[in-house]
This record gives structure tokens, C-alpha cells and sequence, in this order.
């Protein structure tokens, strides 16, 4: 894994903590995006090196819309930049992690994705992320 890709965070309204979360980072914005086959809309911020994902469900079956059910607003997962995700899945299911998407999906930033089961990760549900080209 080369680094921390970004780090997502479950929101009810994005409009709303668009505009906290400019307040915070002294910007708005850079990117809002629809992943209509997760059931998100996200949008997209850069602080330094690093970029923060708020994520709001677009429908109440979506993941994201279980996960704030279950545990409210925050935190969601760590996303890692890849190069690879193919082999770094096989490579992680070698050392005994569930993987939850065996085969990368198209993600929101024009990424592949796949996720790690946080029963596998302490409890923090991790994504892998390789830039499309």
C-alpha cells in the first residue's frame, strides 16, 4: 500500500456538512459525485496531501445508510492508494483478510475498489483504491 488515499466519513446531509466541513478546512469542496450502484453521493475535500470523503446515502438500503442506523455519523473507512488491486487482494487474502469485493468495482474519483472486512481490521472497514487509467 503506498498511502492513505482518503478518509470517508458518513454524513445524513451533505449540503449541511458540505458547509461545515468548508468552515473547518478554510475551502470548499473540490468534487461531488454519485455512485448510483452503492446507493451514495459523495463529495470531495483536500487539506494538505490529504483528502477527506463525505458520503451521504441516496437510498435507506445503501451501506451507508446501515452504517449511520447502526452507528451515526462518522468515521466510515480509511481508503489506501494501490497500485495494483488485483494482486494486492490476493496478496491480503493470503494473510487471512476478508475481502469483501473479491473482483474491484468502479468507485467514486475514478477509482477500482475493493474492501476488507473490519472483523478482519480491528473493527475499521479499509478500502483499496488504484486510479483508473
Amino acid at each position: 500500500m503506498d498511502k492513505i488515499e482518503h478518509i470517508g466519513i458518513a454524513v445524513k446531509d451533505l449540503e449541511k456538512s458540505n458547509k461545515l466541513f468548508a468552515s473547518l478546512f478554510g475551502e470548499t469542496h473540490y468534487k461531488t459525485e454519485e455512485v448510483v450502484s452503492e446507493g451514495v453521493k459523495t463529495s470531495f475535500f483536500k487539506t494538505g496531501l490529504n483528502k477527506i470523503e463525505l458520503l451521504q446515502a441516496t437510498n435507506p438500503k445503501s451501506p451507508i445508510a446501515r452504517f449511520i442506523e447502526r452507528k451515526g455519523e462518522g468515521i466510515h473507512h480509511i481508503a489506501f492508494a494501490v497500485k495494483d488491486i488485483k494482486s494486492e487482494i490476493i496478496r491480503l487474502q493470503k494473510e487471512g483478510f476478508t475481502v469483501l469485493n473479491e473482483v474491484p468495482k468502479k468507485g467514486a474519483d475514478n477509482k477500482l475498489v475493493a474492501f476488507l472486512h473490519p472483523k478482519t481490521t480491528n473493527g475499521v472497514l479499509i478500502e483499496l483504491c488504484q486510479e483508473i487509467e
